[in-house]
């Protein structure tokens, strides 16, 4: 059920999208950019594909079309786009995935983007379902995992987080049942979709490894769920390497993404506080109501980080996820262009905490009241790119 209703009003969305900002041509989703500050050179696009963003850079759906188009085509340029950095080849499974659903058609490719996003949404909906039922809630819960506002950049601009994301709830509850080989093949698919993934293996790693330190437990199937997705992005890492040549990809992706921790992120808020406008909703205003709207759910999921009956390996990645966003750059806590859909993690994390804990200490009301704090970003946020690029 949550699944459905999520798959219905994600549809929604992308029609309002394609009917009222893209005037009826759906290849604007993938907002390709040209002119000397982008990345395409039109004359060799496919044909039927527009420009959604003329004279500038454009956005990171282009590449993975770009991909999608042909993912064993490793050049620089090929159909006319040219990959900006190594690290977009290692995000491969979003492209794959929209290549084997176009059956290899290019004119198929923006469509089989869309329906990879709205059915992993829906995905997404689903799988909180079941993590609420494992807790003894109703499955209708699940429809907060696809409330996070950022999604509405992700499925509107032909981005990788809702496959990556469905993924990791997938392998994480794959995991909680032991079904090892499961967890293994999802984390691993999510890891080379969005590498921020790797984080929730890298807890069961982390707790597996006391277990066997403390001589709690032996190598198994289980270390499957962190030897796999770890192994996965090594290989890709490497083949990225030696084919297309420089940097390694993940050095290049730490660079561009990565700063001292929380200098970024001070930065940002200092910025974003100052230039509050009391006239009207201005972007910036946009991205303070985000900010507090994640605030809210990691201070909730850092409440019950003790209490909640999830388990530690879970709790481990909601705090690693946690301290990622220190580490992230400028270029991703200034922009009000992105919608904060690559901070979604930890408020996913958050939702299994808060759903796991128990109701003598978190009511069905003060969990409505925490999961309602979504909404209005949620909202604010969809109203904007459904008129706007």
């Amino acid at each position: 059920m949550p699944g459905l209703i999520a798959f219905a009003g994600w549809l929604g969305f992308v029609l309002a999208r394609w009917q009222v900002w893209a005037k009826g041509q759906l290849s604007l989703f993938i907002m390709l950019g040209s002119g000397r500050t982008g990345y395409t050179q039109v004359r060799q696009l496919p044909p039927g594909v527009m420009i959604a963003d003329p004279g500038a850079a454009g956005y990171d759906g282009q590449f993975y079309y770009r991909l999608a188009l042909d993912p064993f085509d490793w050049a620089r340029t090929a159909f006319g786009i040219t990959m900006d950095q190594s690290y977009r080849y290692t995000r491969i499974g979003y492209p794959f995935l929209a290549w084997l659903v176009s059956l290899g058609q290019h004119r198929f490719v923006p469509v089989a983007l869309v329906v990879i996003n709205l059915a992993c949404v829906a995905a997404m909906a689903a799988l909180g379902g079941m993590f609420a039922r494992e807790s003894g809630r109703h499955a209708l819960w699940g429809l907060a995992f696809a409330a996070y506002f950022g999604l509405v950049v992700s499925v509107g601009r032909d981005t990788a987080e809702p496959l990556a994301e469905a993924c990791l709830l997938g392998g994480l509850l794959a995991y909680r049942r032991a079904r090892y080989v499961a967890a293994a093949a999802l984390f691993g698919f999510g890891a080379i979709t969005r590498e921020t993934v790797l984080l929730a293996p890298a807890a069961i790693a982390a707790t597996r490894v006391v277990a066997m330190a403390r001589r709690q437990t032996r190598p198994g199937a289980a270390d499957l769920s962190w030897v796999v997705p770890a192994a996965a992005y090594g290989a890709v890492q490497a083949a990225v390497h030696f084919v297309v040549r420089g940097e390694f990809p993940l050095l290049a992706n730490g660079s561009r993404n990565l700063t001292t921790p929380f200098t970024a992120l001070g930065d940002a808020l200092r910025h974003d506080v100052a230039h509050i406008n009391t006239a009207h909703l201005g972007p910036i205003d946009i991205n303070l109501l985000e900010y507090a709207t994640l605030a809210v759910f990691i201070l909730a999921g850092l409440a019950v980080l003790f209490l909640t009956t999830a388990p530690v390996h879970e709790r481990l990645a909601f705090v690693l996820f946690v301290l990622q966003l220190g580490l992230l750059s400028s270029q991703i806590w200034t922009s009000t262009f992105g919608e904060g859909r690559s901070l979604i993690e930890p408020y996913l994390m958050a939702l299994i905490l808060l759903l796991a804990t128990p109701r003598r200490y978190l009511s069905w009301r003060y969990l409505g009241l925490i999961a309602a704090c979504a909404v209005p970003a949620l909202l604010v946020v969809a109203r904007r790119r459904i008129l706007y690029m």
